[in-house]
Protein backbone atom coordinates (compact mmCIF):
# COMPACT_ATOMS: atom_id res chain seq x y z
CA UNK A 1 0.00 0.00 0.00
CA UNK A 2 1.60 3.56 -0.79
CA UNK A 3 2.21 5.93 0.93
CA UNK A 4 -1.08 8.36 0.11
CA UNK A 5 -3.39 5.58 0.20
CA UNK A 6 -2.15 4.51 3.93
CA UNK A 7 -2.83 8.27 4.41
CA UNK A 8 -6.42 8.01 3.16
CA UNK A 9 -7.10 4.51 4.85
CA UNK A 10 -5.98 6.47 8.12
CA UNK A 11 -8.16 9.02 7.68
CA UNK A 12 -11.14 7.12 7.11
CA UNK A 13 -10.71 5.43 10.34
CA UNK A 14 -10.19 7.95 12.37
CA UNK A 15 -13.57 9.55 10.82
CA UNK A 16 -15.30 6.63 11.44
CA UNK A 17 -14.14 6.70 15.27
CA UNK A 18 -15.09 9.89 15.46
CA UNK A 19 -18.71 9.15 13.80
CA UNK A 20 -19.19 6.49 16.48
CA UNK A 21 -17.80 8.58 19.49
CA UNK A 22 -14.88 6.80 20.09
CA UNK A 23 -12.67 9.80 19.32
CA UNK A 24 -12.28 13.43 20.09
CA UNK A 25 -13.29 15.77 17.29
CA UNK A 26 -11.90 18.90 16.33
CA UNK A 27 -13.60 21.84 16.45
CA UNK A 28 -15.90 23.33 13.80
CA UNK A 29 -16.66 19.63 11.99
CA UNK A 30 -19.35 17.34 11.75
CA UNK A 31 -20.26 14.08 12.01
CA UNK A 32 -22.05 15.37 8.42
CA UNK A 33 -18.70 16.21 6.78
CA UNK A 34 -17.35 13.14 7.96
CA UNK A 35 -19.85 10.84 6.56
CA UNK A 36 -19.24 12.84 3.37
CA UNK A 37 -15.15 12.53 3.03
CA UNK A 38 -15.62 8.54 4.12
CA UNK A 39 -17.86 8.55 1.05
CA UNK A 40 -16.17 10.01 -1.51
CA UNK A 41 -13.25 7.66 -0.37
CA UNK A 42 -15.57 5.08 -1.02
CA UNK A 43 -16.92 6.47 -4.26
CA UNK A 44 -14.01 7.67 -5.77
CA UNK A 45 -11.14 5.58 -4.59
CA UNK A 46 -12.38 1.72 -5.25
CA UNK A 47 -9.61 0.20 -3.36
CA UNK A 48 -10.21 1.82 -0.51
CA UNK A 49 -13.93 0.05 -0.06
CA UNK A 50 -12.82 -2.84 1.35
CA UNK A 51 -10.88 -1.20 4.35
CA UNK A 52 -13.47 1.09 5.06
CA UNK A 53 -16.15 -1.57 6.01
CA UNK A 54 -13.39 -3.61 7.49
CA UNK A 55 -12.82 -0.65 9.78
CA UNK A 56 -16.52 -0.27 10.77
CA UNK A 57 -16.25 -3.96 11.76
CA UNK A 58 -13.42 -3.64 13.64
CA UNK A 59 -14.73 -1.18 15.07
CA UNK A 60 -18.20 -2.80 15.94
CA UNK A 61 -16.44 -5.96 17.37
CA UNK A 62 -16.46 -6.43 21.09
CA UNK A 63 -17.30 -2.25 21.33
CA UNK A 64 -18.92 -2.13 24.85
CA UNK A 65 -20.78 0.93 23.81
CA UNK A 66 -24.17 0.85 23.34
CA UNK A 67 -24.43 4.61 21.45
CA UNK A 68 -20.96 3.91 19.26
CA UNK A 69 -22.73 0.38 17.92
CA UNK A 70 -25.44 2.01 16.81
CA UNK A 71 -23.91 4.63 15.39
CA UNK A 72 -21.14 2.06 13.77
CA UNK A 73 -25.02 0.09 11.80
CA UNK A 74 -25.34 3.77 11.00
CA UNK A 75 -22.56 4.39 9.07
CA UNK A 76 -22.99 0.72 7.56
CA UNK A 77 -26.90 1.83 6.72
CA UNK A 78 -25.32 4.91 4.91
CA UNK A 79 -22.36 3.47 3.30
CA UNK A 80 -24.15 0.17 1.57
CA UNK A 81 -26.25 2.59 -0.53
CA UNK A 82 -23.29 4.54 -1.67
CA UNK A 83 -20.75 2.03 -2.79
CA UNK A 84 -19.93 -2.18 -2.62
CA UNK A 85 -17.90 -4.24 -1.12
CA UNK A 86 -15.51 -6.17 -3.57
CA UNK A 87 -16.01 -9.32 -4.42
CA UNK A 88 -13.59 -11.28 -2.29
CA UNK A 89 -14.95 -8.99 0.66
CA UNK A 90 -18.84 -9.79 0.02
CA UNK A 91 -18.95 -13.17 1.09
CA UNK A 92 -17.27 -12.56 4.81
CA UNK A 93 -19.40 -8.83 5.09
CA UNK A 94 -22.59 -10.78 4.65
CA UNK A 95 -21.79 -13.35 7.06
CA UNK A 96 -20.89 -10.55 10.05
CA UNK A 97 -24.36 -8.87 8.96
CA UNK A 98 -26.04 -11.90 8.87
CA UNK A 99 -24.72 -12.54 12.49
CA UNK A 100 -26.36 -9.86 14.58
CA UNK A 101 -30.07 -10.24 12.71
CA UNK A 102 -31.03 -11.65 16.15
CA UNK A 103 -28.94 -9.39 18.50
CA UNK A 104 -31.92 -7.16 19.96
CA UNK A 105 -29.80 -4.72 22.03
CA UNK A 106 -29.33 -1.17 20.69
CA UNK A 107 -31.74 -2.31 17.75
CA UNK A 108 -29.32 -4.31 15.88
CA UNK A 109 -31.46 -6.42 14.81
CA UNK A 110 -33.51 -3.57 12.80
CA UNK A 111 -30.36 -2.31 11.73
CA UNK A 112 -28.50 -5.31 10.42
CA UNK A 113 -31.62 -6.47 8.91
CA UNK A 114 -31.56 -3.39 6.77
CA UNK A 115 -27.99 -3.50 6.00
CA UNK A 116 -28.10 -7.03 4.82
CA UNK A 117 -31.09 -5.88 1.93
CA UNK A 118 -29.07 -2.78 0.71
CA UNK A 119 -25.66 -5.18 0.52
CA UNK A 120 -27.51 -7.34 -1.84
CA UNK A 121 -28.55 -4.32 -4.01
CA UNK A 122 -25.48 -2.52 -4.01
CA UNK A 123 -23.22 -5.66 -5.02
CA UNK A 124 -25.69 -6.23 -8.38
CA UNK A 125 -25.54 -2.65 -8.94
CA UNK A 126 -22.60 -1.18 -8.10
CA UNK A 127 -21.41 2.35 -6.78
CA UNK A 128 -23.13 5.37 -7.23
CA UNK A 129 -22.10 8.27 -8.99
CA UNK A 130 -21.78 11.36 -6.53
CA UNK A 131 -21.83 11.26 -2.89
CA UNK A 132 -24.78 11.77 -0.63
CA UNK A 133 -25.85 14.90 0.59
CA UNK A 134 -26.30 15.89 3.77
CA UNK A 135 -30.45 15.11 3.53
CA UNK A 136 -30.30 11.85 1.84
CA UNK A 137 -27.28 10.86 4.91
CA UNK A 138 -30.16 11.64 7.41
CA UNK A 139 -32.50 9.55 5.29
CA UNK A 140 -30.28 6.69 5.13
CA UNK A 141 -29.77 6.64 9.87
CA UNK A 142 -33.38 6.30 9.63
CA UNK A 143 -34.59 4.05 6.73
CA UNK A 144 -34.21 1.06 9.04
CA UNK A 145 -37.15 2.28 11.21
CA UNK A 146 -38.90 4.21 8.42
CA UNK A 147 -38.99 2.45 4.95
CA UNK A 148 -38.64 4.04 2.23
CA UNK A 149 -40.99 3.78 -1.24
CA UNK A 150 -37.63 3.85 -3.16
CA UNK A 151 -36.00 0.89 -4.27
CA UNK A 152 -37.93 -2.16 -2.60
CA UNK A 153 -40.90 -4.63 -4.42
CA UNK A 154 -44.25 -3.28 -5.27
CA UNK A 155 -45.83 -5.96 -2.47
CA UNK A 156 -43.31 -4.10 0.15
CA UNK A 157 -44.40 -0.59 -1.01
CA UNK A 158 -48.62 -1.80 -1.48
CA UNK A 159 -47.97 -2.89 2.59
CA UNK A 160 -46.09 0.17 3.46
CA UNK A 161 -49.29 2.39 2.01
CA UNK A 162 -51.66 -0.11 3.32
CA UNK A 163 -50.29 0.21 6.81
CA UNK A 164 -49.97 4.17 6.83
CA UNK A 165 -53.34 4.95 5.35
CA UNK A 166 -55.61 7.15 7.39
CA UNK A 167 -58.27 6.08 5.75
CA UNK A 168 -58.93 4.14 2.77
CA UNK A 169 -59.35 5.80 -0.71
CA UNK A 170 -59.04 2.90 -2.63
CA UNK A 171 -56.07 3.60 -4.74
CA UNK A 172 -54.80 0.34 -5.91
CA UNK A 173 -51.27 1.71 -6.67
CA UNK A 174 -48.30 3.37 -5.10
CA UNK A 175 -49.29 7.33 -4.20
CA UNK A 176 -46.20 8.06 -5.80
CA UNK A 177 -47.10 7.30 -9.40
CA UNK A 178 -50.21 9.58 -9.66
CA UNK A 179 -48.46 11.98 -6.95
CA UNK A 180 -45.71 12.62 -9.64
CA UNK A 181 -47.75 12.35 -12.96
CA UNK A 182 -50.05 14.53 -11.52
CA UNK A 183 -46.89 17.45 -10.49
CA UNK A 184 -45.77 17.06 -14.08
CA UNK A 185 -49.20 18.12 -15.38
CA UNK A 186 -49.77 20.71 -13.42
CA UNK A 187 -46.18 22.03 -14.13
CA UNK A 188 -47.52 22.33 -17.30
CA UNK A 189 -45.38 19.60 -18.85
CA UNK A 190 -47.49 19.11 -21.77
CA UNK A 191 -45.94 22.28 -22.99
CA UNK A 192 -41.94 22.00 -21.75
CA UNK A 193 -39.54 21.03 -24.82
CA UNK A 194 -37.52 17.77 -23.61
CA UNK A 195 -40.28 16.75 -21.23
CA UNK A 196 -38.75 13.30 -19.92
CA UNK A 197 -35.68 14.08 -21.72
CA UNK A 198 -34.64 17.07 -20.07
CA UNK A 199 -33.09 15.79 -16.21
CA UNK A 200 -34.56 18.22 -13.63
CA UNK A 201 -31.97 19.82 -11.63
CA UNK A 202 -30.27 17.08 -9.50
CA UNK A 203 -30.88 19.00 -6.06
CA UNK A 204 -34.39 19.74 -6.73
CA UNK A 205 -35.03 15.51 -7.34
CA UNK A 206 -32.81 14.67 -4.33
CA UNK A 207 -35.39 17.26 -2.22
CA UNK A 208 -38.59 16.34 -3.58
CA UNK A 209 -37.39 12.55 -3.46
CA UNK A 210 -36.51 12.88 0.31
CA UNK A 211 -39.71 14.92 1.34
CA UNK A 212 -41.22 12.00 -0.17
CA UNK A 213 -39.65 8.99 1.68
CA UNK A 214 -40.80 11.38 5.07
CA UNK A 215 -43.69 10.85 3.67
CA UNK A 216 -44.59 14.57 2.39
CA UNK A 217 -46.25 14.20 -1.05
CA UNK A 218 -45.62 18.18 -1.52
CA UNK A 219 -44.55 19.77 -4.42
CA UNK A 220 -44.27 23.33 -2.89
CA UNK A 221 -41.26 24.97 -4.60
CA UNK A 222 -40.69 23.30 -7.15
CA UNK A 223 -41.58 24.52 -10.64
CA UNK A 224 -39.70 22.75 -13.04
CA UNK A 225 -41.78 19.77 -14.86
CA UNK A 226 -38.73 17.99 -15.36
CA UNK A 227 -38.10 17.22 -12.01
CA UNK A 228 -41.12 15.16 -11.03
CA UNK A 229 -40.75 13.94 -14.91
CA UNK A 230 -37.21 12.67 -13.50
CA UNK A 231 -38.26 11.74 -10.20
CA UNK A 232 -41.21 9.38 -11.61
CA UNK A 233 -38.44 7.60 -14.53
CA UNK A 234 -36.32 7.45 -11.10
CA UNK A 235 -38.68 5.38 -9.00
CA UNK A 236 -39.79 2.98 -12.03
CA UNK A 237 -35.74 2.35 -12.38
CA UNK A 238 -35.30 1.80 -8.99
CA UNK A 239 -37.73 -0.78 -8.10
CA UNK A 240 -36.31 -4.00 -6.44
CA UNK A 241 -38.05 -5.96 -9.28
CA UNK A 242 -38.81 -4.38 -12.85
CA UNK A 243 -42.15 -3.96 -13.26
CA UNK A 244 -42.88 -6.25 -16.24
CA UNK A 245 -40.87 -9.58 -14.57
CA UNK A 246 -37.83 -10.51 -16.17
CA UNK A 247 -39.28 -14.13 -16.25
CA UNK A 248 -41.48 -11.87 -19.82
CA UNK A 249 -38.51 -9.99 -20.52
CA UNK A 250 -37.78 -12.56 -23.86
CA UNK A 251 -41.62 -12.87 -24.76
CA UNK A 252 -41.76 -9.04 -24.65
CA UNK A 253 -39.14 -8.81 -27.19
CA UNK A 254 -40.21 -11.54 -29.17
CA UNK A 255 -43.81 -10.10 -29.79
CA UNK A 256 -42.95 -6.33 -29.80
CA UNK A 257 -44.91 -5.76 -32.71
CA UNK A 258 -47.43 -7.98 -32.68
CA UNK A 259 -50.15 -5.10 -30.26
CA UNK A 260 -52.38 -8.40 -29.46
CA UNK A 261 -49.71 -9.97 -27.79
CA UNK A 262 -47.91 -7.36 -26.30
CA UNK A 263 -51.11 -5.93 -24.81
CA UNK A 264 -52.00 -9.59 -23.42
CA UNK A 265 -48.61 -9.86 -21.46
CA UNK A 266 -49.54 -6.56 -19.90
CA UNK A 267 -52.49 -8.29 -18.75
CA UNK A 268 -50.55 -11.32 -17.74
CA UNK A 269 -48.88 -9.22 -14.72
CA UNK A 270 -49.63 -9.48 -11.21
CA UNK A 271 -52.01 -6.75 -10.02
CA UNK A 272 -50.69 -3.76 -9.06
CA UNK A 273 -47.73 -4.25 -11.77
CA UNK A 274 -50.37 -4.54 -14.50
CA UNK A 275 -51.99 -0.89 -12.98
CA UNK A 276 -49.17 1.05 -13.12
CA UNK A 277 -47.98 -0.62 -16.56
CA UNK A 278 -51.33 0.80 -17.43
CA UNK A 279 -51.44 3.82 -15.49
CA UNK A 280 -48.00 4.94 -17.09
CA UNK A 281 -49.32 4.01 -20.60
CA UNK A 282 -52.41 6.17 -20.59
CA UNK A 283 -50.01 8.75 -18.83
CA UNK A 284 -47.64 8.61 -21.88
CA UNK A 285 -50.62 9.03 -24.52
CA UNK A 286 -51.50 12.37 -23.03
CA UNK A 287 -47.96 13.14 -24.41
CA UNK A 288 -48.43 11.93 -27.54
CA UNK A 289 -51.02 14.18 -28.78
CA UNK A 290 -50.00 15.96 -31.83
CA UNK A 291 -50.27 19.42 -29.78
CA UNK A 292 -48.43 18.46 -27.22
CA UNK A 293 -45.70 16.83 -29.21
CA UNK A 294 -45.77 20.26 -31.17
CA UNK A 295 -44.51 21.59 -28.34
CA UNK A 296 -42.19 19.18 -26.67
CA UNK A 297 -40.55 17.89 -29.59
CA UNK A 298 -40.99 14.16 -27.51
CA UNK A 299 -42.64 12.09 -30.45
CA UNK A 300 -43.30 8.34 -30.02
CA UNK A 301 -40.35 7.19 -30.41
CA UNK A 302 -38.59 9.97 -27.91
CA UNK A 303 -41.10 8.26 -25.37
CA UNK A 304 -40.57 4.85 -26.03
CA UNK A 305 -36.70 5.57 -26.21
CA UNK A 306 -36.72 7.42 -23.02
CA UNK A 307 -38.96 4.89 -21.12
CA UNK A 308 -38.59 1.65 -22.04
CA UNK A 309 -35.85 0.89 -19.53
CA UNK A 310 -38.24 1.64 -16.55
CA UNK A 311 -40.87 -1.03 -17.86
CA UNK A 312 -38.25 -3.81 -19.09
CA UNK A 313 -34.76 -4.59 -17.40
CA UNK A 314 -32.25 -6.61 -19.76
CA UNK A 315 -31.50 -9.26 -17.84
CA UNK A 316 -27.90 -9.78 -19.80
CA UNK A 317 -25.06 -8.20 -18.25
CA UNK A 318 -23.16 -7.96 -22.03
CA UNK A 319 -23.19 -4.48 -23.13
CA UNK A 320 -23.75 -5.79 -26.58
CA UNK A 321 -26.75 -7.42 -25.61
CA UNK A 322 -28.18 -4.67 -23.82
CA UNK A 323 -27.80 -2.50 -26.55
CA UNK A 324 -28.84 -4.67 -29.34
CA UNK A 325 -32.19 -5.58 -26.92
CA UNK A 326 -32.91 -1.30 -26.27
CA UNK A 327 -34.68 -1.06 -30.07
CA UNK A 328 -36.94 -4.15 -29.34
CA UNK A 329 -37.37 -2.56 -25.81
CA UNK A 330 -38.44 0.65 -27.17
CA UNK A 331 -40.77 -1.29 -30.38
CA UNK A 332 -42.69 -3.57 -27.48
CA UNK A 333 -43.38 0.01 -25.24
CA UNK A 334 -44.55 1.78 -28.70
CA UNK A 335 -46.75 -0.41 -29.65
CA UNK A 336 -48.34 -0.63 -26.32
CA UNK A 337 -48.36 3.27 -26.27
CA UNK A 338 -50.23 2.83 -30.30
CA UNK A 339 -52.74 0.37 -29.13
CA UNK A 340 -53.65 -0.17 -25.32
CA UNK A 341 -57.17 1.74 -24.24
CA UNK A 342 -57.50 2.41 -20.85
CA UNK A 343 -58.30 4.86 -18.06
CA UNK A 344 -55.87 6.16 -16.30
CA UNK A 345 -58.65 6.34 -13.09
CA UNK A 346 -59.59 2.73 -13.67
CA UNK A 347 -56.28 1.55 -13.38
CA UNK A 348 -55.33 3.47 -10.14
CA UNK A 349 -58.97 3.11 -8.60
CA UNK A 350 -61.50 0.29 -10.09
CA UNK A 351 -61.60 -2.92 -8.35
CA UNK A 352 -60.64 -4.68 -11.65
CA UNK A 353 -58.67 -3.81 -14.61
CA UNK A 354 -59.39 -5.97 -17.89
CA UNK A 355 -58.04 -6.03 -21.05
Amino acid sequence: MNNDLYKDVLKCFKMIQMIMGDRSRPRHTTDIDDYQHILRFGILQGQLRDEIYVQVCKQLHNNPTGSSIKKGWEILCVISIAFPPSKNLESYLTSFVLEHHHVVENQVNVLSAHVSTKLTRICKRGAKGKVLTPAEIQRAKEAPFKPSVFGESLPFIMNLQDSAAADDDGLKIPRIVPFLADTVYQLNGQQSEGIFRVPGDADDVTDLRIRIENGNYDATGITDPNVPASLLKYWLRDLADPLIPTELYDTCLAHAEDAPQAIDIIYQLPDTNRRIALYMISFLQEFNKPEVIEATLMNINNLAMVFAPNFLRCPGESLTTVFENSKYEQIFLRTLIQHINVSRDKCAYGLVVDS
